[in-house]
């Protein structure tokens, strides 16, 4: 089990981010659509304890359980950043682990998606500790947003290099941050799914292009993970 140091930011635009990574040497990883289902019992104890439980798809299928640092853990303390305890794993069939925790009481309670396009990037650190981080660039059905992990002491620093301010840093989950929309736009249901054209434009290589501005960007200057 690790801690997860992160920390989001809403933008108007990806084409500066990408930019920036670009030019800061960052190689992108990957870029697709997310299927996101949160899981919970009927008294929604996961929730109320501040855990998560999450079956993903993507070019994989994903098991996640996340839970909130114990007190006094290394790293548990750092300011400004989301920090939570994660566990997490491939597996091979989520439909039959999806019914494997319906018949252990937990349940379906949320489902969303985003396009998510992953960034690597390499900053000095300290002897003998990480200094990978990631940049992602989520697009959301309510919004744009950017997230930084790594670890905690990097990622300030990057941020401020790819001209984003921590004062402006947010430390929700997308859970949370659509909660906040709906009540500004009067309300809407929990889930957060694409339309059906988005979702089909998503799927193509190029309306996924499309969706997420790379047209503003040569693809000839980034690097790419030819893993």
């Amino acid at each position: 089990m690790t801690l997860e140091h992160e920390v989001k930011f809403a933008l108007p635009s990806f084409v500066p981010l990408r930019t920036a990574l670009v030019n800061l040497g960052a190689v992108l990883r990957g870029r697709g659509l997310e299927s996101n289902l949160v899981l919970d019992d009927r008294e929604r104890s996961l929730t109320r304890e501040g855990r998560l439980l999450r079956l993903r798809t993507d070019m994989k299928n994903t098991l996640t359980f996340k839970l909130p640092p114990r007190a006094g853990e290394a790293g548990a303390d750092a300011t400004g950043l989301k920090v939570m305890r994660e566990i997490e794993t491939e597996v091979a069939d989520l439909a039959a682990l999806a019914e494997i925790f319906a018949a252990l009481g937990y349940e379906p309670v949320l489902r969303y998606e985003k396009i998510r396009e992953t960034w690597l990037i390499g900053q000095p650190g300290q002897p003998g500790q990480s200094s990978q981080l990631a940049v992602c660039l989520d697009l959301l059905p309510f919004g744009r947003f950017a997230e930084i992990e790594g670890p905690p002491a990097l990622i300030a620093p990057l941020a401020g290099r790819l001209g984003l301010s921590m004062d402006a840093a947010l430390v929700q989950t997308y859970h949370e941050l659509r909660r906040q929309a709906a009540l500004e736009d009067g309300g809407a249901g929990p889930d957060f799914l694409f339309n059906p054209a988005t979702r089909a434009q998503a799927l193509t290589k190029t309306g996924l292009a499309l969706l997420m501005e790379v047209a503003e960007i040569d693809p000839g200057q980034a690097k790419v993970d030819a893993r």
